[in-house]
């Protein structure tokens, strides 16, 4: 009988070993593909494969361990931003607008979550240049994606000061407001301050985006 409990111990504790070798393999995997995705997808890569390792333990052990799981969510979003093609305008197709919508929503909840302010400053920012992206392509819904720009760019500012894009953004944006045609019955965009263009460009501009 004791012979047969060392038996189970022994198994156990090879089992136990295996696993955690098992897991520190893909911990490895984790960290070189992080750095090896961040290469290619610096390089112009937009594969499906990004960021996505084999892993031999389930249940997405190593990166629970890793604690990746916003920076994930950030390339992942980041992503969708450049399948979206916000610069490709006035270019307009149902495809192209599903990867923006997606796009959006991923940054915007990055934008809203508890991460650290400069990512959210990056993610609302990112947020806001689809939307002007958008009103470059559909004039009769202009005002309303640049007055939901206008505040993206204006989180972005409150939550990262230094963010020199955002306020670039900003200044773009309530310029060319100001050249839309309102619809009936929609307010112009105001900060708490009053002004419409208050807050704009509090600082050296960037070169937006």
């Amino acid at each position: 009988m004791r012979r047969g409990i060392r038996i189970v111990a022994v198994v156990a504790g090879l089992s136990a070993g295996i696993a955690l070798v098992l897991l520190a393999t893909d911990v490895l995997l984790w960290q070189r593909a992080m750095g090896s995705s961040d290469t290619r997808f610096a390089s112009g890569s937009l594969a499906n494969g990004l960021w996505k390792p084999d892993q031999l333990v389930p249940f997405g052990a190593a990166q629970a361990l890793l604690g990746v799981d916003d920076d994930l969510a950030y390339r992942q979003a980041v992503r969708a931003f450049v399948l979206g093609r916000p610069r490709d305008q006035p270019f307009r197709s149902t495809e192209l607008l599903g990867q923006r919508g997606q796009a959006q929503d991923l940054l915007q909840s990055i934008a809203d979550s508890n991460s650290e302010p400069r990512r959210r400053a990056e993610a609302a920012n990112l947020v806001g240049v689809l939307g002007f992206a958008n009103a470059a392509i559909d004039q009769d819904q202009a005002y309303v994606y640049l007055s939901q720009s206008i505040v993206r760019f204006r989180q972005a500012i409150l939550l990262d000061p230094g963010n020199d894009d955002a306020k670039y953004n900003l200044e773009l944006a309530l310029t060319r407001l100001e050249k839309t045609p309102r619809p009936s019955g929609q307010k112009q965009p105001r900060s708490s301050s009053g002004g419409a263009r208050s807050g704009a460009g509090t600082g050296e501009p960037g070169s937006g985006y």
